[in-house]
């Protein structure tokens, strides 16, 4: 059984530090100088949902549909006269095979909604308040 196993670490350690100056840099930019570190995270991946759902720019709220039809330029005139009465009110063209649909504004609250429905009531083939994901409404 060899005993002086034991005592390499120590030796080591105490040769290390009775160097000095510009040895000792040396030897530790030598030693360290090859080191490359490689982090790996590991998280549950509903933290990343959490994350991008606080970052999302949407929310839970209506819109209103004016019309549908398989004819884009029909709803490309009438998106074109809602936005010449209404130009601070945003609105969508989704296509559902085989129609397109338009719908307009972002409204947290149904009421909201329902205000701009009787307002336009009469002017459009269809004022139909959705329920759906709408954006941040405009502050101005």
């Amino acid at each position: 059984m060899n005993l002086n196993k034991g005592f390499v670490l120590p030796k080591f350690l105490i040769y290390f530090a009775s160097m000095k100056g510009i040895r000792s840099i040396v030897f530790i930019s030598l030693f360290y100088s090859n080191l490359q570190a490689q982090i790996q995270l590991i998280a549950d991946p509903r933290i990343e949902q959490k994350v991008a759902a606080r970052n999302s720019k949407l929310m839970p709220g209506y819109r209103v549909q004016l019309c549908f039809d398989s004819d884009k330029n029909t709803i490309d005139q009438t998106r074109a006269q809602f936005v010449s009465e209404f130009p601070k009110i945003d609105t969508y063209v989704r296509f559902e095979a085989p129609n397109f649909n338009l719908m307009v504004g972002d409204f947290r609250t149904q009421k909201e909604a329902e205000e701009l429905v009787e307002r336009i009531r009469g002017r459009y083939p269809l004022t139909i308040v959705h329920k759906e994901q709408i954006n941040l409404p405009r502050i101005d």
